[in-house]
């Protein structure tokens, strides 16, 4: 049983996952914002009786069996291991950090606390074309996959306002936004870890009209990244940020027998001696635009929106099946990233920028301090 949540953040993410608790009957009980004031605006919009600016006054609450991290990624490590060892359950935003090394250190809390609910918003995992496309790759449909590509083109990230999303040291930029989602779905379709990776991250616009003067934008609008996986799986990347418009999204994976491709939530495929690509399954899940709070496409896409529903519907199912308080059952959210799968994308991540830097392929080191970890059975 859940007794009340705890949200950490108060950007775009905050405003979605907030009314989709309260929606389907959990309870808004703490808000942390970076000020009083922002706490403040956010509460009264979704009637939270308590609001903070600072944390530890969520991460103490009696009310607060789970904390939902939504804070920029430099702060994710410090939140989630403070309310791993306080005795609380975490749902965190994605990347884990800025580094393996943030990233590590939550692993080693989830590690020290096992019975408590430790997971991350890798919400793709949830959506029923990427289930459906994974069991298809496992019974062989495709025969032996060798080749994923994936494209991603949206507009700019950036808002009106220098914030964390225009600094690479606080984790903004493409390659944390999405690619951090990417890396994770590709190895939860495949199987496979990747190995080596090259890439290239760029950042055409330093200025914008609103974001000027002393300050510059020096987070990524443009990624391409290459990837080999453990069993010679070839998956290309390309992010680009300089396409205004609707979003879009295609993962095509390749195999001996057959193709499959996802578009946004659809998935198609030509496998079994068709002629020509069909539609598979088709995306039947409503938004409404109260769910939608208004959030650009661009921030919050709504593929991961609609992810992003069925990992809450996942998680209240999971405290529901237990009568006692802060007990849940592993089942429904079986599907989820834990932490060591957080830390296994951050390797990644890390590896990306390392090539980016050198111009060469660089390993994805799995290790940290002698410790290596099984991230996927």
């Amino acid at each position: 049983m859940l007794e009340g949540v705890g949200v950490v953040g108060t950007g775009s993410l905050a405003r979605i996952l907030i009314p989709t608790f309260q929606a389907v009957g959990i309870r808004i009980v703490a808000l942390w914002g970076p000020t009083l004031e922002k706490a403040a605006e956010l509460a009264r919009m979704f009637n939270i009786s308590f609001h903070t600016d600072q944390i530890d006054n969520v991460l103490l609450n009696p009310e607060v069996d789970l904390v939902c991290i939504n804070t920029p990624p430099h702060l994710h490590a410090q939140v989630a291991s403070k309310a791993l060892g306080i005795g609380k359950h975490v749902l965190c935003e994605r990347p884990a950090g800025l580094n393996k090394n943030d990233a590590h250190k939550m692993v080693t809390a989830a590690q020290y606390y096992p019975s408590l609910m430790s997971i991350m918003n890798h919400c793709l995992r949830f959506l029923p074309a990427f289930i459906r496309l994974k069991r298809m790759i496992q019974d062989g449909e495709v025969g032996e996959v060798f080749l994923c590509d994936v494209k991603v083109t949206c507009g700019s990230l950036l808002r009106d306002k220098y914030n964390w999303m225009c600094d690479e040291n606080m984790g903004g930029g493409v390659l944390n936004t999405f690619g951090s989602h990417l890396i994770d779905i590709i190895t939860f379709i495949t199987g496979q870890k990747a190995v080596r990776v090259r890439g290239m991250l760029k950042t055409f616009v330093r200025q914008t009209d609103k974001i000027n003067g002393i300050r510059h934008i020096t987070s990524d609008d443009f990624c391409s990244f290459q990837m080999e996986l453990s069993r010679q799986v070839c998956v290309s990347v390309t992010l680009n940020t300089h396409v205004p418009g609707q979003f879009k999204q295609e993962i095509l994976v390749v195999g001996s027998e057959g193709r499959l491709t996802l578009r946004e939530a659809d998935l198609y495929g030509q496998v079994g001696g068709m002629s020509r690509e069909q539609l598979l399954m088709a995306d039947i899940q409503h938004i409404t635009e109260r769910q939608k709070q208004g959030i650009p496409t661009n921030q919050v896409p709504l593929p991961y929106l609609k992810g992003m529903l069925k990992l809450i519907d996942a998680l209240k199912e999971s405290f529901e099946r237990k009568k006692e308080r802060l007990s849940w059952e592993q089942e429904p959210v079986a599907l989820a990233a834990n932490f060591e799968d957080a830390e296994y994308v951050q390797a990644v991540l890390d590896a990306i920028r390392e090539s980016n830097r050198s111009g060469a392929w660089e390993p994805v080191n799995l290790s940290n301090d002698g410790d290596s970890y099984k991230f996927f059975p």
